[in-house]
């Protein structure tokens, strides 16, 4: 996936960008109750405050299934991703039995045959965070221009 191809991929910052949900491709099932949750939190805050992690080649969702399990139903046009790769993460496997690498996880995404849900885990190497604070109107209806917050849009490469 190239992470900036046509208008659909609108940049936030330098590394969260807003992608239609459809267009994510999950690695995991997800659970019910806490898609649920998730949503009780979302609609609460008012606002998006935590990006889907996505490997930036694959368009495969490393963090975020309940979230984006959220924005389908919902109907949402976008939904804030933090664009990564591999070497910016480790990534855990839940399940003792298994032993996971990055391709095994992309690979589950690609040929669309998820893992159960909470089998991976990934954490940033750096330890940073990265939040995000978007309008649910926004994500909602899309943004009015591909200018948003300021950055340029997002151009085919």
């Amino acid at each position: 996936m190239n992470e900036a191809r046509g208008t659909a991929a609108l940049r936030l910052s330098r590394r969260i960008i807003l992608l239609p949900p459809a267009r994510l491709r999950p690695t995991e099932a997800f659970i019910e109750a806490r898609v649920r949750e998730v949503s009780l939190e979302i609609e609460a805050a008012g606002y998006w405050r935590h990006p889907v992690w996505v490997e930036r080649t694959s368009g495969v969702i490393m963090d975020g299934h309940h979230r984006r399990e959220f924005a389908l139903r919902r109907g949402y046009a976008r939904v804030p991703c933090l664009m990564l790769d591999y070497s910016q993460v480790v990534l855990e496997s839940r399940r003792p039995e298994l032993d996971l690498g990055p391709i095994d996880v992309i690979l589950r995404g690609l040929t669309r045959s998820p893992y159960p849900a909470k089998t991976t885990r990934h954490r940033l190497r750096d330890d940073d965070t990265f939040d995000c604070r978007v309008s649910l109107v926004q994500l909602r209806d899309g943004p009015a221009s591909d200018n948003v917050h300021g950055m340029p849009a997002a151009t085919d490469q």
